[in-house]
């Protein structure tokens, strides 16, 4: 069913951004303007808490040793991975698509495996795989199309980067189990399996006779706002290879990214 829907947005929806966004009706003006924004919601709350944050990192970091082998990927696992990606999806900055990649020449894979097994080694990413293109999508469209706060934005990165974000999932998976009553972000859970838990425990004390609160909590930015060098603290904390880490701090320091409107 969210097939069904997603396909007759994409071919009959009449969502458009408004001409006049924050006040500002040219192209480059507005573009500018969720730039601003965009940027702005991914400054640290507190710049002193990202130097203390940064600072224990490091400390962790450059002592950091662990027994862990690099896994280099297999032809075969670069295939697997391809073949997870949807097709449809809009190109990055390089306009690539999941396309190009399906319907190559099988020697591609080759390339391919080679490529992330250099960078696995050397624990870096192309310079070409930390730019982003950010594009800002309506959040409510019977709400003000003319205000920014009624938009979020999307990030399209190069197609080739997914891969190799794939290949490295593979390698940590086992190291990021998460807690059973954790719904999001999980495979086979969903929204439904979290509302179905919450009804049960509802009913359950509402039925013995208890009054039950139900708090909601909806955190601003809250994935924007991640601080990276606390989250890579956390990789260490549960001794994720050190060339994993390596690559994230990389990916992370050399992030960029533009605004298409």
């Amino acid at each position: 069913m969210d097939s069904f829907w997603g396909s007759w947005r994409s071919k009959f929806s009449t969502e458009k951004q408004s001409t006049v966004i924050d006040g500002y009706s040219d192209e480059l003006s507005i573009a500018s303007n969720f730039a601003a924004i965009f940027q702005s919601a991914c400054m640290p709350n507190s710049p002193a808490r990202h130097d203390s944050l940064k600072a224990k990192f490091q400390a962790q970091f450059d002592g950091y040793r662990d027994e862990q082998s690099i896994t280099f990927c297999t032809v075969e696992m670069v295939d697997a991975c391809i073949r997870q990606l949807k097709l449809g999806k809009a190109a990055g900055h390089d306009q690539l698509t999941v396309e190009h990649l399906v319907y190559a020449h099988p020697i591609l894979l080759i390339h391919l495996s080679l490529l992330f097994n250099i960078l696995k080694l050397h624990g870096t990413v192309p310079h070409d795989f930390c730019k982003g293109i950010i594009i800002p999508l309506i959040k409510n469209s019977d709400g003000d199309k003319t205000s920014s706060d009624n938009y979020r934005g999307i990030t399209l990165s190069p197609v080739l980067s997914k891969v190799f974000e794939l290949t490295l999932l593979n390698d940590v998976k086992s190291y990021l189990i998460s807690d059973d009553l954790q719904f999001g972000f999980k495979r086979n859970s969903s929204c439904a399996h979290a509302i179905f838990i919450m009804a049960s425990v509802v009913e359950h004390y509402y039925k013995s006779g208890s009054t039950v609160t139900v708090c909601a909590l909806d955190i601003s930015k809250a994935f924007d706002r991640v601080n990276n060098y606390a989250l890579l603290s956390l990789l260490i904390d549960r001794k994720v290879p050190r060339y994993f880490i390596t690559i994230m701090l990389k990916w992370f320091q050399h992030s960029t990214a533009s605004v298409r409107c």
